[in-house]
Parts: C-alpha cells; sequence; structure tokens
C-alpha cells in the first residue's frame, strides 16, 4: 500500500521518535542495573534529551496532521458537492 508523501513523512518521524524513545528507556535502564556513576549521568543527561526529543518530535506530527484535517475539513466544506449545478440569482 502506497500512502502519500505527507503520510509516510509522519510515519517516519513517527519511527524515529520510537527509535529515540526505546534509546532513551535504554539508557535509562542501564543506569537502573549499574548504578555507578558513567551510566547515571548518561541517563540523566543523553537519556533525558532523547526522551525529551522524541516527545517533541510526537507532538510535531499529531499537531501537524490535526492542523491538516481540520482545514482539509473547512476547505471540502466551503465547496459546493460534486454534481450541484450553482443558484441562478432571480
Amino acid at each position: 500500500m502506497r500512502f502519500p508523501f505527507a503520510r509516510t513523512r509522519s510515519i517516519r518521524l513517527l519511527q524515529s521518535s520510537a527509535v529515540l524513545t526505546l534509546a532513551a528507556l535504554a539508557l535509562m535502564l542501564w543506569s537502573l542495573f549499574e548504578p555507578t556513576p558513567l551510566p547515571v549521568m548518561l541517563a540523566m543527561t543523553a537519556g533525558q534529551a532523547l526522551g525529551t526529543t522524541a516527545l517533541a518530535i510526537y507532538v510535531f506530527v499529531i499537531v501537524r496532521d490535526l492542523r491538516r484535517d481540520r482545514s482539509r475539513r473547512r476547505h471540502d466544506s466551503l465547496m459546493p458537492p460534486l454534481g450541484a449545478k450553482p443558484e441562478e440569482p432571480t
């Protein structure tokens, strides 16, 4: 199945968000299983940065899709239905 360009872009962004989330989770788990200074500092800095970036990408995709759908609905509601004849002024 082939998606329009914008949808594939959204899917790619969501996939990258998921990968970043898993990387952040891996860093957090590493710091839990090996509580030495290096894993804890990496989890607190890099893990939080990766998780925050993943959340920002996810919110960006959701907001962009909602705005696009709302503008499409508004545009579709302004267009006359197919096959409708324009009214003539009397």
